[in-house]
């Protein structure tokens, strides 16, 4: 399983490989690296290459060493960073989060609560919440992959709620993104009813169908 999570994209690459440099574009976005659209420039696979692109128009343009790790024929090549600004690998990350959430399959609203992560008795807090799982702030995450118990609260004045989860994705230095595998069933429908009552109310004519 993948450390970062990545999301489709589309957005003009600047690729340099020796004496070589050449414009592409880039299909996929990671925290770990770009899938280079037109890979037959980038066939030497464990080739060294710098990378150059802005995945949105808000955010800087970024500059990174990367490796070619497999090509596609006819389609491109998946190239991993090897070297890249903390800095700017947390805003590729950020800009992930926030397209990620806008696709999930349960949507999800904003949660503030302690969690307790019960296999290291450690406590994070949450920073939104779904039918299928939730979004958990903390500066030590586990590895993806990584099965944990979960207690929480959903309102101060409720049963505190008891799940598994497996943890999906890891944003370094904001949390991980976990999905529930197991929980009471009453557990989850009160996760539906709280979800269906925080979430905003759409325009009528959105609804339209």
């Amino acid at each position: 399983m993948r450390k970062y999570p990545r999301v489709p994209a589309r957005f003009p690459v600047e690729c340099s490989l020796g004496e070589k440099t050449f414009r592409t574009h880039a299909s996929t976005l990671g925290g770990g690296g770009l899938f280079i659209e037109d890979g037959q420039q980038l066939q030497p696979r464990e080739a060294e290459i710098q990378v150059r692109f802005r995945p949105a128009k808000h955010l800087p343009y970024f500059q990174a060493r990367a490796r070619i790790c497999y090509v596609l024929e006819g389609k491109g090549s998946g190239v991993e960073f090897t070297q890249i600004v903390p800095e700017d690998r947390q805003l590729i990350l950020r800009l992930i989060h926030h397209k990620t959430a806008s696709r999930r399959e349960f949507p999800r609203v904003p949660l503030a609560t302690q969690i307790i992560i019960e296999d290291s008795m450690a406590l994070a807090f949450s920073r939104d919440l779904s039918v299928g799982g939730m979004f958990i702030e903390t500066k030590v995450p586990c590895e993806v992959g990584t099965p944990i118990d979960l207690r929480f609260h959903l309102n101060d004045d409720t049963p505190i709620v008891i799940a598994s989860a497996l943890v999906r994705y890891v944003i370094p230095n904001m949390g991980m993104g976990v999905q529930f595998t197991e929980m009471e069933w009453e557990d989850r429908n009160r996760i539906k009813q709280f979800v269906a009552a925080s979430a905003p109310v759409e325009p009528a004519a959105s609804t339209a169908s």
